[in-house]
Order: structure tokens, then sequence, then C-alpha cells
């Protein structure tokens, strides 16, 4: 005789389980298992750190490879990811969804703040190797105070961001001084940094950092341009600004070559590499460190500004940055005429 009592209690926990999600085939708890070691193999070949910061990385693996296996859902699989790579207590390290919930790495801060002078540009859609599609930003404009203003949501795109950044350096001859706003601009291509920074030094063999890698240092050179620019630059950066522009306005700083406007950057500034892992997930890493012009280990630490102004909202016009960054440039070139 059969028991349809026991049969029917055992389809519903079939049914109830997958429902929930908590369901995985063997073929998706290997990919998970091969995304794991992936993982903890890349971390462990590429940190710049042979001691890994003081965490036992073999201890770590040994941790948390079981839970993998044992995991119900993709979600909790990229939990216990996460758990293992936040050890290390260093940023640009996660692991990100692709497919249709695939987002933006947010070891780095979003970019949902945007300035009032910026919020004129037209946005445009960029991607970069594996990363979503993005939205940038780019806008240049001379104000009415004769100070030319350059503003950049990210680094990435360099061909799209030459062609606004160029004119608005041209105009700039005739200004005043230069503005550049890199506030809640999250990084991008670090190769950007010395791309825009090569047009503001005199002499050569100076370097915005290094980035120091196992075994390896590279450093940020700057090659300067057959005509700078040589006029008083102000770059303006908050909480939001981070690793490229970290590198930017964190190297021109120490080189005596801007003022810094604004609050504290993220100390988000280690390089950083993105991975497809094999169950489709995607793996940011950092593969090296990074030390400014001056010796200032900046992650964790930030850019702290030369003159500190908060922006408190609804970020309207006036921008008391903007402000406090056009007072320094009309009073450096005053002093010059005097």
């Amino acid at each position: 005789m059969i028991d349809t009592t026991r049969i029917l209690g055992t389809l519903l926990v079939l049914v109830s389980g997958c429902a929930s999600g908590q369901y995985m085939s063997d073929t998706r708890r290997q990919q998970h298992l091969d995304s794991f070691d992936e993982v903890w193999k890349i971390v462990h070949d590429t940190h710049y750190d042979p001691a890994f910061n003081g965490v036992d990385w073999d201890k770590a693996r040994d941790e948390f490879r079981p839970r993998i296996a044992s995991a119900r859902t993709d979600e909790q699989v990229r939990s216990l990811m996460r758990q293992m790579l936040a050890k290390l207590g260093l940023s640009h390290y996660g692991i990100y969804p692709s497919g249709p919930d695939q987002q933006t790495p947010s070891s780095t801060p979003g970019t949902g703040f945007v300035p009032p002078l910026g919020r004129q540009s037209v946005i445009e859609p960029v991607r970069f190797g594996n990363l979503p599609e993005m939205p940038l930003r780019c806008h240049a404009e001379l104000l009415p105070s004769n100070v030319e203003y350059f503003y950049l949501s990210l680094f990435l795109s360099p061909v799209k961001v030459q062609r606004i950044f160029r004119p608005s350096l041209e105009r700039a001859r005739s200004a005043d001084g230069m503005i550049i706003d890199l506030r809640h601009n999250p990084g991008g291509i670090g190769a950007m940094a010395m791309g825009i920074g090569n047009y503001f030094v005199t002499r050569p063999d100076q370097k915005l950092g290094e980035m120091i890698q196992r075994g390896m240092t590279l450093r940020f050179v700057l090659n300067p341009q057959p005509d700078p620019y040589t006029k008083p630059l102000a770059i303006l950066i908050d909480e939001g600004s981070a690793s490229t522009s970290e590198i930017l306005a964190g190297g021109l700083k120490d080189l005596g070559r801007a003022r810094i406007f604004g609050t504290r950057s993220a100390g988000m500034a280690l390089p950083s590499l993105i991975n497809k892992l094999p169950n489709g997930d995607i793996f940011q890493y950092a593969v090296a460190d990074y030390i400014s012009a001056a010796g200032q280990r900046l992650e964790g630490q930030g850019v702290v500004p030369d003159e500190i102004v908060e922006y408190p909202p609804p970020y309207e016009l006036p921008d008391p940055v903007v402000e406090a960054a056009v007072r320094w440039i009309k009073s450096q070139t005053e002093n010059n005429h005097d």
C-alpha cells in the first residue's frame, strides 16, 4: 500500500524549497565553489601585502569554503564571500551579481550627488570591461567671474572626456584660473589622472604618487606638455571622491600645483581590477597600495582639503565650494597684479 500522506508531505517540502529559492542544483553549487576558489587564489596571489594585513588567509579558506558548499541561495554565497573579503579591511574588494541584477561595484561611493553646475551636462552611457553601463557626466563653462569650470563624474571614456576637457583648458588660458570639480567622482581608469595632470606641471619627473604591488612599484609619472597651464588651479572634492579622483587631487596638492576645496575624500584609493567568475558574478579586487607624492597612504585616510567647505542639502546655487574656489583664484590673480 502506498503512503499517500508521506508522499504529499515530501512534495510540499520540495515545492516550498523551490518557491523560497532554497534549492540549488549540483551544477550551480560547483560553479559557486569554483568561484570561491578563484576569489581566494586571486587574493592569495595578488594582494600587495604577503602577510594580508595580518589576516590568516589559509584559515579564511578553511572557514568559509564548507559554508559555501552548504549555502542554499546565490545571495547567501555572495554574502559569505563578502564576509571573507571584509576580513582584509580594505576598499575595492567586492562581489556583485551580473545579469538583470548587475550593479556598479559599490566599494567606491556612488554618484547620486551632482553639483548644480554639473547638472547641465549631457548623460552619456559608457561601459568599461566587465562593469555594467554607467552614466558619464562631463561639463565645462566659463563662469561670470572669469574662472573656467570643468566637472567630471567618472574617469572613464578618455576620448569623450578629452573632447570637453581640451577646449575647457584652452578657454582657461584666457581666464583668471580653473576649477576641476571631482565631487562624488568614484574614480575609474587610473591612467586618466596622469592624462589630465600632465597639463598642469612644468618640470619633468614629477609624480602623482606610487602604486605599490607585491615585489614591484609603479610611479604615476607626469609628462609636462609643450604649453602647460600655469594659472591658479582649484580642485573640488568631497566624501564621494575616491580612487582616481584622490590620486589626481592628492597628487597635485602634494606637488603644490593645486589648492583643494570641499570635504575630506573617501579614503578608497587602491587600484583595482574586475574579473567575471565561473558563477557569472563580478569580483573586484585591489592589486596595489597607493602612496601619494608626499609619501602619505590615502587608503582609509583620504585627501584633506586645504580649505574645508561644507555643502549641506538641498545642494542648490549658489554653490559655496565653487564660490570659495573662485575667491581664492581671484585673490591669486590680484596678488599677481600687485
